[in-house]
């Protein structure tokens, strides 16, 4: 996906949002469909339909003939739905929060995350700085001069989220107070690692073994102080990418190094402080996660909450495996960038994440600068990378991208709770030669049950040329569809 396909030109934004959420003729959901009414609601390529609400469908009875289908089998019931969303990164929050002037920042906060906007379900929080940091520098909650510890934490404060990101999370919780937040460390203060340094050059960052106790109270702390700031954190990860070589911060763990952490460090600090937030392990790249793995046995036996991956280098469907050796766990896809060089439309990327087992999907920063940035110089990271928003800080607005419309059209309409629905699947998830991850040409999809009873099917052509005909069959009736190519549309119905 390109940078230009992404960003809609600032000058036609005022026309975009006509048809955008929260706009008089928008697709508003105030009122659920009548049974077999269908609601439809489409997002181009092109952005010239963007959360558009079109004429409803009425299921006929029996089937199309010669047309493909797309069954609804809402008998079987799969994993429950958590959320999709961001990342809250230093750089986002800076820029919503400082970027914006207040009445823009507060509308650009409604458009994210409330009922009327996208309703945004899932915040991924770093703690303390990744590669994105509005001044480029990284820190944490104890950063000393080198050479020098903090074993009681003496010095751990939260002071710098003050300023800009936990009003921003404050008010993400007032626009959807059942945001589902979760926070993960890029690297904890550089005096509990070997090389005395916040990054994970040559993979010398490991984790000193003596400090394994400190850093399971880091996060007691942690969870204390934004909780008294306001925000109640749902979940944490030990780790972000542990073993990653990185000049940004970053830490070298095993597997089995953070499975031990978690089971004798972190999970009785928790309970000692009477602390019992969702704890996800490996935060990395899709990987075939065995029986033997152990985070997977973790997952298996309930230590942890589940696993937690990222969109990079393997194909989604490696998420089935350790699926099947811990079935109860829960499954989430934490981080996935967009920008130049991506090889997921974000439409993609949420009905594959479903289909294999996701309960929640994020893409990485929330918001960047038309540049980017803030980043942390030299970017080594996320080069070419775009925001679900664009802020320009000089002139005080913002962009909405596609992946916002593309993110809206399953957060709008699946409610928290949802439970997945199987539905028949047209296309296949495979791997290139440059490890880089391939759909064949077709309409995918995914189903969801909401809470009320309601259902909802969502829908993507990734065939940038064609438009494709297929049915949706329900019971023993139908409705025919044309989507064009590029397109994402949602049906809701009960």
């Amino acid at each position: 996906m390109s940078i230009g396909q992404i960003i809609v030109a600032v000058t036609s934004v005022v026309l975009l949002l006509a048809s955008a959420i929260g706009a008089p003729g928008a697709a508003a959901r105030v009122v659920r469909p009548g049974r077999d009414r269908v609601l439809v609601t489409q997002t181009t390529a092109d952005l010239s339909q963007a959360m558009t609400r079109l004429s409803p469908l009425r299921f006929s009875p029996g089937v199309a003939a010669g047309i493909p289908a797309i069954t609804i089998d809402d008998r079987v019931h799969d994993q429950s739905f958590i959320g999709v969303g961001a990342a809250m990164t230093d750089s986002s929050a800076w820029l919503i929060w400082d970027g914006l002037p207040p009445a823009r920042r507060t509308a650009l906060l409604s458009r994210l995350f409330s009922r009327s906007g996208a309703h945004l379900g899932f915040l991924r929080l770093p703690m303390g700085a990744s590669d994105f940091s509005a001044t480029g520098v990284p820190y944490t909650y104890d950063d000393l001069p080198a050479g020098q510890t903090d074993p009681t934490l003496a010095h751990f404060s939260i002071a710098h989220d003050k300023a800009y990101i936990l009003p921003a999370v404050r008010q993400a919780l007032a626009d959807n107070p059942s945001l589902y937040t979760e926070a993960v460390p890029w690297s904890p203060p550089a005096w509990m690692k070997v090389n005395d340094a916040l990054d994970n050059v040559g993979h010398a960052g490991a984790l000193q073994p003596r400090y394994e106790p400190a850093l399971a109270r880091y996060f007691v702390r942690y969870l204390r102080a934004y909780a008294a700031a306001g925000v109640d954190v749902s979940a944490i990860a030990p780790q972000n990418e542990p073993g990653v070589p990185a000049a940004y911060p970053g830490m070298q763990w095993s597997a089995a190094q953070e499975a031990r952490f978690i089971a004798r460090d972190l999970r009785p600090a928790l309970s000692g402080a009477h602390l019992d937030p969702d704890i996800y392990g490996w935060d990395l790249s899709f990987a075939r996660l065995g029986a033997d793995e152990p985070l997977t046995r973790e997952a298996a036996g309930g230590v942890i909450t589940g696993l937690a991956y990222h969109c990079y280098f393997q194909p989604v469907s490696w998420m089935d495996v350790a699926h099947r050796y811990a079935p109860h766990a829960t499954s989430i896809v934490d981080e996935c960038s967009t920008g130049a060089g991506d090889a997921w439309s974000t439409s993609e990327l949420l009905i594959a994440s479903f289909r294999h087992w996701a309960s929640a999907v994020a893409l990485w920063n929330l918001a960047l600068d038309p540049a980017g940035g803030p980043v942390q110089p030299p970017d080594s990271g996320c080069g070419g990378c775009t925001g679900v928003v664009t802020i320009s800080a000089q002139t005080g607005t913002y962009t909405l991208s596609r992946d916002y419309f593309q993110l809206a059209q399953l957060s709008r309409f699946v409610t928290e709770g949802a439970i997945r629905i199987p539905t028949t699947d047209f296309v296949t998830y495979g791997q290139s030669a440059g490890r880089q991850t391939v759909v064949s040409a077709g309409v995918d999809d995914v189903g969801f049950v909401d809470p009320d009873g309601s259902h909802v099917l969502i829908a993507y052509n990734n065939n940038p040329a064609d438009a494709i005909t297929f049915q949706v069959k329900w019971h023993s009736s139908h409705v025919t569809y044309s989507l064009p190519p590029g397109a994402t549309v949602t049906f809701d119905w009960r």
